[in-house]
This record gives structure tokens, C-alpha cells and sequence, in this order.
């Protein structure tokens, strides 16, 4: 292990002892003031920003990253705002979560609620994960070992200054939050090495990134898998409601993991109802991939291949097939999706019943975009990501996924025959 990395594991753990003595009314100070400074340092972040983009540009980066690496003031506002949303929220730590009693010996037990301790995140082209993530572990107690892409050093770089004169202005330990600023991939190696001492690794980013990790980590992890998100458009729901929806899931931001990437669509639709939905999205440049029953009823840009059933675009291509059922569609996602966000537009209380209870995704939407596949709208005031996997955590990770429990067992001299 390099001196460099073995600085930051010791830091780390020191910042790990500091954290637990600081009360919930302290991370939030610390919290509101990391909001303040990012307000304070907007022109330097965007500064640092462009820098950012303009090496993103020479190096051909593609459009989809390019448009999550960008900030602009509205976002550095957003995500001040964001930070003040986490500082007041209700504290996770020390919650009682269940209590009970033997009646036999008397002892009393509580489960209670803890940090994880040290989290490692590892995350490409998204500076906001930089907050994101250093304020959701602050809000649970947790130190945070930050390692971003390389493509977005300048302006990571930047948002953690904010972080360490927030934390210095407070005259607390300035790693409680830690980053690792060398670029080199080897320290990502070392991260993922760390076992006993780096409790989880949480990736973010593309799916050779997801991989990468999970083939090669010692340390526990909670993956955020590829989007490969579908919308079902059920029979008899109103081709204008669907249009709308559609429009949102496909095109708002068809670069982000929540974007729908494949529409079921049951036969029962006209061909006018279909081409009233696919031909705004054509409008606004988007690709129609189609099955061969759909391309007897619409012009396809191009006809759908097995693969195009489990790509994730990230650009503004869709996938478009034409199903018998809300079994069929059920189906088609349970093959094909990565487990994160599924929409089936319905007025039947038969066949949302049938979606809730058999598609297998972290995330169901009746009724909505998937595009409301975040931890802000779900209420936990940012995402460290979205986990697609069945342990500890599914969904947007928040400061409350954070945590895992102790039990506290009381007696009254007890012991045990």
C-alpha cells in the first residue's frame, strides 16, 4: 500500500472516532455551512467546471457524459439547497428500531441504529456525487473516502475545498470527509483492497466501471447498476396522458440512469395512437428502434436487434416493442431490465396488481415517469445512487441507508444457568 493512500486510511479512522463524539445539531451545522460555501464559491466552481468541459471536448468525450459532467449556477443552487434539505432532516442515528423483552430472564433489548463507519465511493463524470454523497455520510455519521473520475478532477477538486473550509471554519476535523485527488487508478485499486478498513464501496457510473469493482473488490459493496429502464403503456390508457409521460421518461434527461430505455406498447393501441406518441418524440430527434410487429404500423428509424432489448442508451434512442399483455411486458422486463426502475401506465387495477406483484426492479411506478427514480423525490433529500441489489439496500441510497445497528441488551444482574 502506498504512503499516499495509507495517510488517507489513517485519517479516515482517526475522523472515524471524531464523528461519533459530534451530536446531530453538530453535522448539521456542518452541513448548512458546506451549503454556504458552495454558494459563496459558485463562480470558482463553474470555473474550475469549464475546465473541466473543455478537456472533456478534446478528448471526444461523449455527449451523454458531457451533459453530467456540466454544472451551471442553477445546479450549484439546487445542490446548495439540497444540502440544507439533508441538514434538516430527522437525525438517523441512535433510533430505537425495535424493542422487546424475555420473559423468562427479564433482559430488556433495543436495536438501535449506527453508522456503517468508513465508506469508500468511486464515481466517474458526476461532480454532484461529491456533495452528494460527503453530506449524506455527514448527515449518517459515516466518513467518506470520495474518489472521482478523472474528467471531472478540476471541478471535484473545487467542491471539496468547500467541504474543508466548512469544516474548518467549525474548527471540526477537516477528514470527515477524505478524497483521494490523485488521478491514478492504481489508488482505486488500493480502495477496493482495503478490507478491514474501509467498511463498503459504493460505485457509481457506467457499467464496465460497476463491473470493474465488483470483480476486484475485498471490500463489501452496494452496486448501482446500469438504467435499463422500461415504460408499459397498457391497453385502454389515454394516448394523450402516455404522450406526456413518455415525452418526461424518454427526453427530460435521456443521459441520466432513470431514463426509460425500452416502451412496451399493448397491441390494443391503434396505429394513430402509436404514432401520436412516437412521432413527438421523433420531433425532439429521438430514434425509434422497433420490433417487426411495430414496423407494420409506424415508420422505425431502424428495425431492434436481441441487444437493443438490454442496452442502455443514455442518449435519445428508445427501443420500442409491441406486447399481447401485461404478462408479456412483465416478462420482457424480468429478462431484460438491470433491476432499477420500471413504469406501467394503467387504468387497471388488474394489471398494476399484476406488475406491482411480479416485476422484479427496486423501483415501481404506476402512473409516472421514471425519471422520479432519485432520492430527492422520494423525499431522502439526495442519492449516493440507486442500488440494484437485494441486500442491505434497493432504491435511492440516503443518509438512513447509511446506517446499520447495534443491539443494546439491559439486565438487572442477570445471569445465565
Amino acid at each position: 500500500m502506498s504512503d499516499y493512500f495509507h495517510q488517507i486510511l489513517d485519517q479516515a479512522k482517526q475522523a472515524s472516532f471524531d464523528i461519533a463524539k459530534l451530536t446531530a445539531k453538530d453535522r448539521s451545522k456542518i452541513l448548512m455551512n458546506i451549503s454556504g460555501f458552495l454558494v459563496t464559491r459558485k463562480k470558482e466552481i463553474l470555473q474550475a467546471n469549464q475546465l473541466d468541459l473543455d478537456r472533456a471536448q478534446q478528448n471526444n468525450l461523449s455527449k451523454p457524459m458531457i451533459n453530467r459532467l456540466a454544472l451551471t449556477e442553477a445546479k450549484i443552487d439546487q445542490l446548495a439547497r439540497d444540502v440544507e434539505t439533508i441538514a434538516q432532516m430527522a437525525d438517523p442515528l441512535n433510533q430505537e428500531l425495535e424493542k422487546w423483552s424475555n420473559p423468562i430472564n427479564g433482559l430488556q433489548f433495543s436495536k438501535v441504529s449506527v453508522p456503517i463507519g468508513i465508506i469508500g465511493i468511486i464515481y466517474e463524470s458526476r461532480p454532484n456525487v461529491t456533495i452528494d454523497a460527503a453530506s449524506l455520510c455527514l448527515r449518517s455519521g459515516n466518513i467518506s473516502i470520495l474518489r472521482g473520475g478523472s474528467e471531472c478532477i478540476e471541478t471535484n477538486k473545487k467542491l471539496y475545498e468547500c467541504i474543508q473550509e466548512a469544516l474548518k471554519d467549525l474548527q471540526f476535523n477537516p477528514h470527515l470527509v477524505c478524497f483521494i485527488e490523485q488521478t491514478d487508478r492504481a489508488y482505486v485499486q488500493e480502495l477496493l483492497q482495503a478490507e478491514g478498513r474501509v467498511d463498503v464501496i459504493i460505485p457509481r457510473g457506467g457499467k464496465s466501471l460497476i463491473q470493474t469493482i465488483t470483480e476486484n473488490s475485498r471490500v463489501p459493496t452496494i452496486k448501482h447498476l446500469e438504467g435499463i429502464c422500461h415504460t408499459v403503456w397498457d391497453e385502454g390508457y389515454p394516448k394523450e396522458q402516455a404522450q406526456s409521460i413518455i415525452h418526461n421518461a424518454k427526453l427530460r434527461r435521456p443521459e441520466i440512469c432513470g431514463a426509460t430505455e425500452t416502451l412496451l406498447i399493448h397491441s390494443g393501441h391503434s396505429g394513430d395512437d402509436i404514432a401520436y406518441v412516437l412521432d413527438d418524440l421523433r420531433a425532439q430527434g429521438c430514434e425509434i428502434i422497433g420490433c417487426e410487429k411495430l414496423a407494420q404500423l409506424y415508420s422505425i428509424d431502424r428495425r431492434a436487434v436481441e441487444e437493443d432489448w438490454s442496452t442502455e442508451y443514455l442518449d435519445k434512442k428508445l427501443s420500442v416493442k409491441i406486447v399481447e399483455s401485461i404478462e408479456e411486458s412483465v416478462n420482457h422486463i424480468n429478462q431484460y431490465a438491470s433491476g432499477h426502475t420500471e413504469s406501467c401506465l394503467t387504468n387497471n387495477d388488474q394489471s398494476i396488481q399484476y406488475f406491482f406483484q411480479n416485476c422484479k426492479s427496486a423501483i415501481l411506478m404506476h402512473n409516472a415517469s421514471t425519471q422520479f427514480a432519485d432520492g430527492g423525490e422520494f423525499g431522502f433529500g439526495a442519492e449516493i445512487g440507486i442500488s440494484t441489489d437485494k441486500l442491505h439496500v434497493r432504491g435511492p441510497v440516503g443518509a438512513k441507508h447509511l446506517t446499520t445497528f447495534k443491539y443494546q441488551v439491559t439486565g438487572n444482574h442477570t445471569t445465565r444457568p
